[in-house]
């Protein structure tokens, strides 16, 4: 990736939920040459097209797009599996002199492109179960407790209650004998960041609120309840990340009859409108930092920036 050959940037575009990443997406490749990659982490899923919002073939402009909708929800696709995929992708982009560009809201994903993951040995399936169970019986704020005494620093990472990753921090001290923020320490880049440009969007937030709540309901029109009954139907285990997807997981309880149709609805969107906040304010202190584009005005000076960018 260091040689002398010209190459196109690796361009990143990062933000909430409902902000226009997947439209934009198609306006850079237009402009720069460039085939779109899949950042997003439920977006890989086969079995959620109505409900991660993933781009349909219509919608795709005639562009090349990778790693949307390839891996079935039984599957438990982390961000290693993510790299792992993404890495030879990017280079194969890149030998055709086109430029990669990702696209989604998974703030892992795009850090560990452009700062590194790394290699962990594997967690053991019995500490996993005895996590799960602690968090049960005992709670968040418990387990927040527990991998704070295990992991101080990685522990600091995480913000709010976020127990997918709480529980990774747990069950890797308690598996491998080392903290994760060791494992992590070590380390090299994907991509080195300045072969890169990256940047957020950042609608003002009752506008993207109000696209989050007019889109859900777009969802449900185009077949979002089919799609849920279709995955309740498979009865995946409950702690796989499909099963836990925002939009889908806030339908049980009506399928279930223990609420109504607008209480699940209204549930969906509210949680949605919360994990947009979350992300914001992730892709705002957590580096690698894009730069931040709030309106058209912004996103049109970066397309300007990018166009004829070579290294």
């Amino acid at each position: 990736m260091e040689s002398a050959l010209k190459m196109k940037p690796v361009i990143c575009i990062a933000g909430p939920t409902a902000s226009g990443k997947s439209a934009y997406a198609i306006d850079i490749a237009e402009a720069v040459g460039g085939e779109i990659i899949n950042a997003d982490a439920l977006q890989v899923y086969s079995d959620l097209q109505v409900l991660s919002a993933r781009p349909l073939d219509s919608e795709m402009a005639g562009l090349p797009h990778h790693m949307f909708g390839h891996v079935s929800g039984q599957t438990r696709f982390s961000t290693g599996a993510w790299v792992r995929e993404v890495e030879p992708l990017i280079l194969d982009i890149l030998a055709r002199g086109k430029a990669p560009i990702l696209v989604g809201g998974t703030g892992l994903y795009f850090r560990a492109l452009l700062k590194g993951i790394a290699n962990i040995a594997a967690v053991s399936k019995d500490v996993e179960a005895e996590t799960a169970l602690y968090l049960e019986a005992n709670g968040i704020v418990a387990l927040r407790a527990e991998a704070e005494e295990l992991d101080a620093v990685a522990t600091a990472r995480v913000l709010g209650h976020d127990p997918q990753r709480l529980q990774r921090i747990v069950n890797v001290a308690k598996s491998t004998g080392q903290a994760l923020s060791v494992w992590q320490a070590d380390t090299r880049p994907i991509v080195p960041l300045r072969f890169t440009r990256f940047c957020v969007l950042t609608p003002p937030r009752d506008i993207l609120y109000d696209r989050i709540n007019a889109r859900y309901d777009t969802m449900l029109r185009e077949g979002g309840l089919n799609e849920a009954r279709a995955v309740f139907n498979k009865a995946y285990d409950e702690a796989l990340p499909v099963m836990k997807a925002i939009g889908l997981r806030q339908l049980r309880g009506y399928f279930n009859e223990t609420c109504s149709l607008d209480e699940a609805v209204d549930d969906a969107k509210r949680e949605s409108r919360r994990f947009a906040k979350r992300q914001m304010t992730w892709f705002r202190n957590q580096p690698p930092r894009g730069q931040l584009l709030a309106n058209r005005s912004d996103r049109d000076a970066f397309v300007k920036s990018v166009r004829g960018l070579t290294f």
